[in-house]
């Protein structure tokens, strides 16, 4: 900052501002999934009206699948995808658990 701006922050101060920051740019994942899955049908909407000739359908499937991370930290990473009609994969969403059972998955 000191040198980018020529003002000096404390890194405590600095870190105070970006947890602020980041929820009022990116928005918070409060809210339990069955709030956050009825935003997905005007997400689509949106699709449609900013990009013409763009068809959405949700299908909900009840299958989950993840896969383990074998690195420094471990756990398992659950992706969320959707298919565009070109029929190529498209992400939507990721997360990641400690490990995968019932506890962390609700």
């Amino acid at each position: 900052m000191k040198t980018m701006y020529g003002i000096q922050i404390m890194y405590s101060k600095a870190h105070q501002a970006l947890h602020c920051a980041l929820p009022l740019t990116y928005g918070t994942h409060e809210g339990t999934y069955e709030e956050t899955f009825q935003l997905l049908p005007s997400f689509g909407y949106v699709m449609e009206q900013q990009n013409p000739g763009t068809i959405t359908d949700l299908q909900c499937a009840e299958d989950v699948d993840g896969t383990h991370l074998k690195g420094r930290f471990g756990g398992t990473m659950f992706v969320a995808t959707t298919q565009h009609g070109n029929e190529h994969v498209y992400p939507i969403a990721f997360g990641y658990v400690d490990s995968e059972n019932n506890i962390s998955l609700e």
